[in-house]
């Protein structure tokens, strides 16, 4: 049977930007993420017969946030953002949550206390070469900092922040593919526009369809709304 095509121009799809569009005009930030700093890191493959990566290492934005933007060091569902320069087309932007373990884990939102505790996931899989991946990511650095911006900051002028991304099958196979490492705040560049429905790796494409195209609808609303 054929996969159920995403509402793009349905009610629901319609609903969602609505509702997403209100939100961050409200704010006058993202829906989500509102709150989180730019900083400056370095991508280095480990292997890419996964993920095509660069083959040397690459200079990389990133962008890490408080989900719900709850004040101060409350735990929240914490967001790695990660713009990877043009690898003969368009950029690819990844975006991560800290979530659980296990195939129920990584697919929903967790509250972390710390920038450097538990996992991040895509939550959504990708489809690529017929199979269902999704990329976590671990700190490496046994640093913690509480998870407010402030100490997030502090983590950072303390020296390096290094993470491992993984790829992770349907099983829960996991193989190294890169590591990321943040060297320090970047309060000067202009803010990008994350947004992995825009710029996914080639080839690889966000599944269930029908629930990537709400998520689509609602990224269209957050970048209206703001």
């Amino acid at each position: 049977m054929a996969e159920e095509k995403a509402p793009q121009a349905g009610p629901v799809g319609r609903l969602f930007r609505a509702g997403f569009h209100a939100l961050a005009a409200l704010r006058g930030a993202r829906a989500f993420h509102p709150n989180g700093l730019l900083l400056k890191g370095e991508l280095r493959a480990l292997r890419r017969d996964d993920l095509a990566l660069p083959e040397e290492p690459v200079a990389v934005t990133v962008r890490m946030s408080k989900g719900a933007g709850l004040p101060g060091r409350v735990p929240d569902a914490l967001g790695l953002a990660v713009r990877i320069p043009a690898v003969g087309g368009h950029p690819w932007d990844l975006t991560l949550t800290t979530s659980g373990t296990g195939l129920a884990g990584r697919v929903l939102p967790r509250p972390s206390r710390a920038w450097t505790a538990g996992r991040y996931s895509t939550l959504l899989p990708y489809r690529t070469k017929g199979e269902l991946v999704w990329l976590s990511a671990r700190a490496e650095t046994s640093r913690h900092a509480e998870a407010s911006l402030d100490g997030l900051r502090r983590l950072v002028a303390e020296g390096p922040v290094t993470y491992l991304v993984e790829t992770v099958r349907a099983n829960g196979h996991r193989r190294p593919c890169a590591t990321l490492t943040l060297h320090e705040v970047d309060d000067d560049s202009p803010r990008p526009a994350f947004d992995p429905m825009l710029n996914p790796p080639p080839g690889w494409e966000l599944r269930p369809g029908w629930l990537s195209g709400l998520r689509e609808r609602a990224y269209e609303g957050s970048r209206e709304g703001r």
